[in-house]
Formats: structure tokens, C-alpha cells, sequence
């Protein structure tokens, strides 16, 4: 197994390989792919990010589906629901279909079109994802960061460090340079993690904005015990759980 990191959507084509052939797991903390983690291990049907706004209105009336996201971390008006994971309970959304329109991380799913399989990973479902791609002898594997605005996000990049690092428990693998910077920043702050996502960018955002509590709902490491794959459909579906 070779492993590297893409520290933003941006830098995935400058990846060597690119993409293609890789079994791609996109990475956004704060907060999507957190978000797509709870929001299947509440019951929902699939979660479907779309990176334009309209298209994501579009979508959602035409599949008859809830219409989840942000713009500026806060839901747009005539959105169901925002990207606070907490707000994906079962109440909310089991059962339904969900399109997920954000500012980054619909983003970064679209970069992984042409993998051989996109899985969505985060803190809280890292060790999952991990042994998914040890289970499927996953040859490469790509973790995509998807930043913040084409720039590096260290919540990001941790969680990217935290997968690799549990692949290496798992497999007899070959890091990239990049991977291996990953590995080590987890490391670093693999006892305060909730310090390091209030003093990112993204953290702090979202603290500024009234929304401090969500970096308590995404710091948790294999809390969501679930798996996240992407169908030809491009629906981000259950796929298993530890």
C-alpha cells in the first residue's frame, strides 16, 4: 500500500499519480465529512454534496430531498438543515436523502471524481475508514484534504495524519513525504486535539460565529464508528461500521 496526502483540493493534480487508480477518502473536520459521518450513523439514506448552490436547491427538489449545508458556516436561507453535525439527529434526517452543498468540502469530493472509490473520513471515523481500506487491499490510497479557500487546514491535515498513521497499524505501507508531515502533526497534538481545532482557521471561525460547540461534536476520535462511500451516484452511503 502507498499512501499520500493532498493537503487541499487544489493540490491533488499536483499529487503524483493524480487521482485515478487511487481509493480516495476526502477529509474535511470542520465540518463536512463530519457531518456525513453522523448524519449516516443516524439513519439517513445517503448524503449527496453538491459544490454549487444552486445546482444543490436544484437536486434536492428534484430527488425530494432534505437540503443541508453552508455558506460562510451558516446555513443559507431555504436550507433544511446547516452543517452542524450535532443537527443530524434521527429526528431530522433517517430515512431521507440528504444534498449537501458547502463552501470546501463538496468541493474536494468533486477533485476525487475519478478514483477507483471515494470514502468521506474525519477524526471521528478514522480508525473506520482505515480498516475499509485494509479489508478492500487498497494498493494506493490518497487522503484529500479539502482546506480552507485552496490553503492548508491543520484540522485537516491532523485527521489525514491520524488515518495514515492507523494504516500503518494496519498494513505494511509506504508513506509519502506529505504523509508522513501528516502523521507527525497528529502526533504532536494527538492529546489536544480540541486545542488544535479551536486554533485553526476554521476553528476559529466558527467560535467567532456562534458556533463553538460543533469542534466539540468533530474532535472525537472513532466516536462514529461508520464507514462512507461513495456510489455511482455519487451518494455518500453506509457502508459499514466497526
Amino acid at each position: 500500500m502507498r499512501v499520500d496526502v493532498a493537503f487541499s483540493a487544489e493540490f491533488v493534480a499536483a499529487t503524483d499519480g493524480g487521482v485515478a487508480g487511487s481509493h480516495a477518502v476526502v477529509i474535511d473536520v470542520l465540518r463536512a465529512t463530519s457531518t456525513i459521518a453522523r448524519a449516516l450513523a443516524a439513519g439517513c439514506e445517503g448524503v449527496l454534496p453538491v459544490a454549487d448552490l444552486e445546482q444543490a436547491r436544484s437536486r434536492a427538489r428534484a430527488l425530494g430531498a432534505l437540503l443541508g449545508g453552508e455558506r460562510g458556516g451558516l446555513a443559507p436561507p431555504g436550507f433544511d438543515l446547516g452543517n452542524s453535525p450535532r443537527s443530524y439527529e434521527p429526528a431530522a434526517c433517517a430515512g431521507r436523502l440528504v444534498v449537501l452543498s458547502t463552501t470546501n468540502g463538496s468541493r474536494a469530493v468533486e477533485a476525487c471524481a475519478r478514483a477507483d472509490s471515494v470514502l468521506a473520513g474525519s477524526l471521528l471515523n478514522a480508525e473506520a475508514t482505515a480498516r475499509a481500506l485494509v479489508e478492500r487491499r487498497a494498493e494506493r490510497v490518497l487522503l484529500v484534504c479539502a482546506g480552507r479557500s485552496g490553503k492548508v487546514s491543520a484540522d485537516d491535515a491532523a485527521a489525514a495524519g491520524c488515518i495514515a498513521g492507523t494504516l500503518a497499524l494496519r498494513a505494511a505501507a509506504e508513506f509519502g513525504d506529505a504523509a508522513r508531515l501528516a502523521i507527525a502533526l497528529f502526533d504532536a497534538w494527538r492529546h489536544d486535539l480540541a486545542g488544535l481545532l479551536s486554533r485553526c482557521e476554521a476553528g476559529r471561525h466558527l467560535a467567532a460565529i456562534g458556533l463553538a460547540a460543533d469542534l466539540e461534536d468533530c474532535v472525537h476520535v472513532d466516536s462514529v464508528p461508520v464507514v462512507a462511500e461513495r456510489d455511482e451516484g455519487g451518494v455518500f452511503r453506509r457502508g459499514g461500521a466497526a
